[in-house]
């Protein structure tokens, strides 16, 4: 018996099929094959010989030993050619808005706590104890943001730190039962199931608001921007037109498919709050509320210029690459370039990728 290298999948290979064929072909007498061919074959190639029986009358049938599962089994393609290229069109469109116009919305779960945490130590020091009944007990309050650009404003004579609000998806509730914690009737924080109804309020009643409130703007037309999620598809034109007062407009905008790159809270600011927040000891969703909003208020608007300067990198790279999103996220040294006085205010861009 010859020796067969041993496969790594239980399907036959167009190569190990046509060694197949060439080993019946000996045994072949008026167009026939003879006794014992199949169990010959079979035993060269470690298979079972109605294999080689059924793969020998495809091909003498038909010619051809190509496997009729191409195509039929296995798991779906989530997505097609023609909506990769529609979504690369999509983030094209994207770059020929203005950015000092745009507010950009996102929600983010912050978790009380990592699953694992990396600590040194010196010799003899005990690492600080932590301990969860499971995984799941680990406090998480969902949040949403809105930032814009930080600039000056001329009209209130004040600096825009660009950090327009951030709002947790949480309400009171009088306690029902007694606990060892707490009588029945105290005020507690419970979250609030994220939904069109709920969103449509944080965004008319709160990020809306706080827009007009801060938001410096020479013309008052102010493009909310945020993902395809199914909650967002719940404010409609109407409804922006009607908070549309004081001279104040405002569109909504969704970003491209599949382009977290194109929106700064995802691009690096809530990491950003989530590293200063991990620093602090949360024990209860009020502790997540209180340390989360406290991170976001002290964190310094040039982390947040930096991202709105990455934004930018990152949208030169879209038109570099016509829409696709098969690069690396840049490094500007931001920091560096700041220390000497040499930051720019914007990115430059080739007349080239523009035409």
């Amino acid at each position: 018996m010859e020796n067969q290298p041993q496969r790594t999948s239980r399907e036959l290979t167009g190569r190990d099929k046509a060694r197949l064929i060439q080993l019946l072909r000996p045994f072949l007498k008026n167009d026939k094959l003879q006794r014992g061919a199949y169990k010959h074959v079979a035993e060269i190639l470690q298979i079972h010989p109605r294999t080689v029986s059924y793969i020998w009358r495809k091909f003498r049938d038909t010619g051809s030993t190509t496997s009729n599962k191409v195509g039929k089994v296995g798991p779906k393609p989530t997505y097609s050619k023609q909506l990769v290229q529609m979504n690369a069109s999509t983030r094209l469109e994207l770059e020929l808005d203005n950015i000092w116009d745009g507010v950009h919305l996102d929600e983010k779960c912050f978790n009380a706590d990592k699953d694992r945490r990396k600590v040194y130590l010196v010799s003899g020091e005990k690492p600080p104890r932590r301990a969860w009944k499971s995984k799941r007990f680990v406090p998480k309050v969902m949040f949403l943001a809105a930032v814009a650009r930080p600039r000056y404003d001329e009209v209130r004579g004040v600096f825009f730190n660009g950090k327009v609000g951030m709002w947790p998806f949480v309400r009171l509730v009088p306690a029902i039962r007694n606990s060892r914690n707490r009588p029945a009737g105290t005020m507690v924080t419970i979250l609030v199931n994220v939904d069109g109804v709920v969103y449509r309020d944080y965004v008319l009643n709160k990020v809306i608001p706080a827009i007009k409130a801060s938001f410096p703007s020479a013309n008052k037309r102010v493009v909310l921007q945020h993902d395809n999620a199914t909650p967002h598809g719940a404010i409609t034109d109407s409804e922006l037109a009607a908070v549309s007062t004081d001279g104040w407009t405002f569109v909504m905008r969704r970003q491209p498919p599949n382009s977290p790159d194109l929106n700064v809270l995802d691009l690096g600011f809530f990491a950003s709050i989530q590293s200063l927040q991990y620093k602090k000891m949360s024990r209860s969703v009020d502790d997540v509320v209180r340390h989360t909003m406290e991170e976001f208020d002290e964190l310094n608007h040039e982390k947040l210029d930096n991202v709105f300067l990455t934004f930018l990198a990152v949208m030169r790279l879209i038109l570099e690459h016509s829409g696709r999103n098969g690069y690396a996220l840049p490094h500007l040294k931001k920091e560096s370039l700041r220390r000497a006085g040499l930051l720019m205010s914007n990115v430059s861009c080739p007349v080239s990728l523009l035409l």
